[in-house]
């Protein structure tokens, strides 16, 4: 494993600052693939890079952001990724001299991964392989994988280069001005994740102004003791003069340097728009800074892609959801052989509002392909919830395919002592940086005495620590057996907990109804035994969300054992608590009832006032279904808010019967797009749901093309809008995703791609008679394309819409250039609406 050197010694590093910005004032045209450069100017390059040195930077990046064959591939490119990633590592490495360490610039492909995208985890890893492998061999000092989204892609990007190298691998995430990724991540859970593979920073980069990076830090910082690195942009970028100026001067970004230390940072350097000045101002105001020490919140970290749950002493008993589990459940053995995953859905939907933490899933059938339905299994419950996920299988091939399926942290359950669990689990666990299950169980069998199991799992914490798997990535399963033939089982589970919590100190988790197995009235025993493993140190339990008993056990133990200090947790739950079988309202009335005839046959007068009450549900929220149409109108509403692209099939062809085709557009379709609109715009939901809700309808839409073509009709809203990115940008997430959701409110979109010249947008506008014109821009060096294309537009003599998008464009530059600021892809769906007065503002 490769020495971290951001440990090794005490003292602040400095990255170094903007490429492209950099490159501009050179007077280079990087309206191509700036990564030809590396060949055809070197000279530039060298000059770049020297002028960063000696300003002060100890580290210095590639020219190579982009040299992968999915980016390259839009300049006709993808042939060379490893002549240009090596000629850029060989430029950077002589420029340096061993005065700075060069850090290989690995940049997003500019693709989704599955399920949110079309490729798979493997194809994205062997396109980063090839790029990290000829940097490798060029001599880079270290692997920088930046400016990421999605942390999937960034989890594909750090894999690939483990398998490639030893070399130090820094992770740098993208963020928002909300805190999160364009995919939804925060920055805790994104350091939880990346930690899991021990990195040797993680971080962020690009977008947002210094000011707005010390939060973040801050939240990774209380997460994780893994080195922080953070670059910003020289501020939003302005237009002056046909120019595109980045505000902020160097002196401010040696004010926040200091305060990005303070915050936990170890590498502080400059992004977008960043000079040698930026850098040389960096490098004076942390000469003589070291880092701060920081006390994150300890435990085992398990994560969604948005959801980060601790699992430990100090934190709450949680609750692994385990119904996701054909064992014994013939209708779910049922539906897996036949490749059907509604009831894994069904599952993963009520055990989360149910109140569960994680939620265990499993697939194991008999002649079952497992590791292909454990991969459909995932898939299913990462579109359905955003808790994180227990893979509980012994089969590795099944647990590869649903750690690459994982978005975020999960726990492999399980290891156990066994000589080929040790030899086919351990190393998939630190490969996708997971966390495992240790069971106390070994190749001789079940031990029944609790210093018997806590000896195979200090074994299996020996092994874990022999191939890099941190103990803090570990819990403990001691082993529940049934009270009913081993009375003695329970209480040395029970002493086996307090062993391991004394002697380790690690999580500890049990599948907790084993104990009741072949009694009656089973969670009598459950709930007993549950409330005794808490006492005794258990942090979390396998268990059926759906059993009160048990869930009212769990909140009311961590009450009285401590972990739920002035009953916070409880109150929040319990709060409207009524006992089965008995009903206090209920018994009021009776009461007051009595009182009235007491006071009725004793002649006095009677005032019969009841005050009537709303039924209020304990942890109702407000209907999904709200605004809904009724009957199979309302069913594929419902699976618009679900983004069941698979289950909304039926009810629209069902719907054809009663409805026109456009109607169920108006009626279903388009208003449930609204909602997810809206709850998006709110943060309730992120962009992978988004985007499922608008496949859902997608799917329901080529029904009714199909019924609407027979009927010679057309289920479009009308407007037809050319879409593209401007000429010498390349990124296409952003035009795609208002492409998508677009087409699925029912206009037509003429998509032309990246990377498209003026005229070529224009002739397009002409030709197909748009209405509208949408153009999307990443890059800063791209925006004057936008701002020329917009004036071809209206030179050309079209007088209509122009609406402008991307990360580097604001609200005032829009306006600037005669565009319409898009904002998000909901927001240009209204937009566009409104233009072609579909709806009213």
């Amino acid at each position: 494993m490769a020495e971290n050197p951001f440990l090794k010694e005490e003292k602040i590093w400095v990255l170094d600052g903007a490429m492209g910005t950099m490159l501009m004032k050179k007077g280079m045209d990087v309206n191509y693939a700036p990564e030809l450069l590396n060949v055809k100017h070197p000279e530039v390059l060298m000059e770049i890079h020297e002028e960063y040195i000696e300003a002060g930077a100890d580290i210095i990046e590639t020219n190579t952001f982009g040299s992968n064959r999915i980016k390259l591939s839009h300049y006709g490119l993808e042939d060379r990724v490893k002549e240009l990633t090596k000629a850029g590592v060989r430029l950077a490495k002589e420029a340096s001299r061993g005065r700075a360490l060069v850090a290989l610039s690995v940049g997003p492909t500019g693709v989704f991964v599955e399920p949110v995208g079309d490729y798979s985890f493997d194809e994205i890893k062997d396109v980063f392989k090839e790029q990290i492998e000829a940097g490798a061999e060029a001599g880079a000092d270290l692997i920088l994988i930046e400016t990421m989204s999605d942390t999937k892609e960034a989890k594909a990007a750090v894999v690939a280069a483990q398998e490639i190298c030893d070399l130090p691998v820094l992770v740098s995430m993208t963020y928002q001005e909300d805190g999160r990724t364009l995919l939804g991540t925060p920055p805790e859970v994104s350091a939880a994740i990346f930690e899991g593979f021990n990195v040797s920073a993680v971080g962020a980069n690009c977008s947002l102004g210094p000011e707005s990076f010390v939060n973040l830090v801050r939240r990774m910082a209380s997460v994780t003791e893994t080195p922080i690195v953070v670059y910003a942009n020289a501020g939003l970028p302005v237009l002056k003069d046909g120019k595109t100026i980045y505000p902020e001067p160097p002196e401010v970004f040696g004010e926040y340097a200091v305060k990005l230390v303070e915050a936990g940072a170890n590498i502080v350097g400059g992004c977008c728009g960043t000079t040698p000045e930026h850098i040389r101002a960096i490098k004076e105001a942390v000469k003589d800074l070291k880092p701060v020490k920081r006390n994150p919140i300890r435990g085992l970290k398990v994560a969604s892609r948005t959801k980060l749950v601790f699992i430990g002493t100090g934190h709450p008993t949680r609750m692994i959801g385990e119904r996701i589990n054909p064992t014994g459940k013939k209708r779910l053995q049922d539906s897996l052989k036949r490749g059907d995953f509604s009831i894994v859905k069904e599952e993963a939907k009520k055990q989360t509002e149910e109140g569960a933490d994680l939620l265990d899933v499993n697939v194991g059938v008999p002649g079952i392909d497992e590791p292909k339905a454990m991969k459909e299994a995932v898939r299913t419950v990462i579109e359905t919830t955003d808790l994180p996920i227990v893979i509980d299988s012994k089969d590795p091939k099944a647990v590869e395919e649903a750690l690459k399926m994982c978005d975020g942290r999960p726990i492999v359950n399980s290891c156990s002592g066994e000589v080929k669990d040790i030899k086919n689990i351990l190393p998939l666990v630190k490969k996708y940086g997971a966390n495992v299950l240790l069971l106390a169980i070994d190749d001789e069998g079940l031990k029944e005495s609790a210093e018997d199991r806590v000896e195979i799992v200090e074994r299996l914490l020996e092994k874990c620590e022999e191939i890099g798997i941190d103990r803090s990535s570990t819990l403990a399963d001691v082993l529940n057996l049934a009270v009913s033939a081993m009375p003695e089982s329970a209480v040395e589970t029970l002493r086996a907990i307090r062993l391991v919590k004394e002697k380790f100190g690690i999580a500890t988790t049990l599948g907790v109804s084993n104990v009741s197995f072949g009694l009656p009235a089973r969670p009598l025993i459950n709930s007993s035994f549950m409330a005794m493993a808490i006492y005794s140190g258990l942090d979390s339990g396998i268990l059926n969300t759906g059993d009160s008993r048990m869930v009212e056990t769990v909140f009311s133990s961590d009450v009285i054992v401590g972990k739920d200090r002035g009953a916070q947790r409880f109150t929040e739950r319990f709060q409207n608590y009524r006992p089965k079988g008995e009903d206090r309202e209920c018994r009021e009335l009776l009461s007051k009832i009595c009182q009235l005839s007491c006071s009725f046959l004793k002649g006095e007068k009677v005032s019969v006032e009841f005050e009537q009450k709303e039924e209020k549900k304990e942890g109702k929220k407000e209907s999904e279904d709200e605004g809904a149409p009724e009957g199979v109108l309302g069913k594929i509403f419902k699976k618009v808010l679900e983004g069941d692209r698979e289950g909304i099939k039926e009810p629209t062809e069902r719907a054809l019967s009663e409805f026109e085709p456009i109607e169920v557009s108006d009626r279903a379709l388009i208003p449930a797009l609204d909602v997810i609109g809206k709850r998006f715009e709110k943060g309730e939901i992120f962009l992978p749901q988004m985007l499922r809700s608008a496949q859902a309808v997608q799917s329901a839409f080529e029904i009714l093309k199909r019924e609407m073509k027979k009927r010679g009709g057309n289920v479009k809203l009308g407007g037809k809008i050319v879409m593209a990115t401007v000429h010498g940008d390349v990124h296409e997430i952003g035009k795609n995703i208002v492409i998508t959701m677009l087409e699925n409110s029912g206009f037509e979109v003429i998509d032309l791609g990246t990377n498209v010249p003026p005229e070529k947008i224009v002739e397009t506008a002409k030709k197909e008679r748009a209405d509208i014109v949408g153009l999307s821009a990443l890059m800063t060096t791209t925006l004057p394309s936008m701002e020329e294309t917009i004036k071809a537009i209206r030179e050309a003599g079209l007088d209509i819409p122009v609406i402008v998008g991307g990360a580097v464009v604001t609200p005032e530059y829009a306006e600037s250039i005669g565009g319409i600021y898009g904002g998000d892809a909901q927001q240009a769906v209204k937009i566009v609406k409104k233009l072609l007065k579909v709806e009213e503002e």
